[in-house]
């Protein structure tokens, strides 16, 4: 059974869903830099502090014909997941977000966001 796509839930899926529907090989390079551009300029729209966005950093890599998002750190993976804490910093420097009784962290070496409920 074939799963479905919901448009308009996070805006970063649906770009990068977008560009392949339009053919784009999203883990070239030059399109790699397009698309850093309109993520960056997404989060413009998002963001109270567009200084923040000197930490968004991410890879697309491509096996076979699967794509995969390679968040670097927890304000990219969580930026890209549709989540948007208001100090960037902070979270970075502890490299944990908790929300709604749901503790976010990403493991460096693996480059992974991990979550568990806390109560």
């Amino acid at each position: 059974m074939a799963r479905t796509y919901k448009w308009r839930i996070n805006p970063f899926q649906d770009y990068l869903f977008a560009s392949l529907l339009y053919g784009a090989d999203i883990s070239d390079e030059e399109i790699k830099k397009e698309i850093f551009g309109g993520i960056s300029t997404i989060l413009e729209q998002i963001l109270s502090d567009d200084d923040d966005l000197m930490y968004l950093s991410f890879d697309i890599k491509k096996k076979n014909v699967y794509f995969r998002v390679v968040c670097n750190n927890i304000i990219s993976a969580l930026w890209l997941s549709g989540i948007f804490p208001k100090d960037a910093r902070y979270v970075m420097e502890c490299n944990e977000f908790i929300m709604n009784d749901i503790k976010y962290k990403f493991n460096k070496k693996t480059k992974k966001l991990s979550y568990h409920k806390i109560r």
